[in-house]
């Protein structure tokens, strides 16, 4: 149900209507150009904000500072709506709490799915403990993932030196697909070998795509 204005939508400003439809909404159920509407201010021009909460979550956070001013953004507004592109990525990047606990894959990604924003491949080791509570996480590797670059050496080093009982590994697709490449699969298969040997089981390998995943246990690959 729409939100019971005082006044007419055409007696308000587009910023006035912004502000009390996030009061009445709040941030999750608000609308995105709602949302920008506040982050611009009182020069909040509609149909800029408009154009630019048409793009997705991802081309969002993808844009850069040139990009936003192209769309017709001052420049002391783009660099605010930039900076707040930037905070989101951060917040993002913080956002795994130790001792959440993975109980499936599914946690697994809902713990990692920030990584879809990343422009280059990250690869990530979770050090959980007997509970498949997280203990510790640990950016490894960037850069394109393939056998020699994620050696088994450091990945374990960090799951002993954490005391942790299991470990899941994780890398994102910056293409947004989550199908994965051959050498997925080897780097895979050669932690979990790795793993039996030593004692501390590789419980999975996700690959974060765009608003998906791909998990190698749940498809056999471990």
């Amino acid at each position: 149900m729409d939100i019971q204005l005082t006044l007419t939508s055409e007696q308000k400003s587009f910023i006035e209507i912004a502000r009390e439809r996030v009061s009445y909404y709040g941030g999750c159920e608000s609308e995105l150009s709602d949302l920008l509407a506040l982050i611009v201010g009182n020069k909040a021009n509609p149909n800029v904000c408009y154009k630019l909460s048409s793009l997705s979550i991802r081309e969002l956070l993808d844009l850069t500072q040139d990009d936003i001013r192209s769309m017709g953004f001052s420049k002391t507004i783009a660099e605010r709506i930039y900076a707040t592109i930037l905070f989101t990525k951060k917040v993002n990047s913080m956002s795994l709490p130790e001792m959440f606990t993975i109980n499936s894959s599914e946690d697994a990604y809902h713990a990692l799915k920030y990584m879809q924003h990343f422009e280059q491949e990250v690869f990530v080791v979770l050090a959980l403990d007997t509970k498949n509570q997280i203990i510790g996480k640990d950016e490894l590797f960037k850069g394109s993932l393939n056998t020699s670059i994620v050696h088994p050496r450091e990945t374990f080093r960090f799951a002993i030196r954490k005391g942790a009982a299991t470990i899941l590994v994780a890398h994102n697709h910056p293409s947004g697909v989550e199908r994965p490449s051959r050498e997925d699969i080897e780097v895979t298969k050669r932690l979990a070998e790795v793993g039996k040997v030593i004692g501390i089981e590789l419980l999975d390998h996700l690959i974060i795509g765009d608003g998906k995943y791909f998990s190698h246990r749940e498809m056999g690959y471990i």
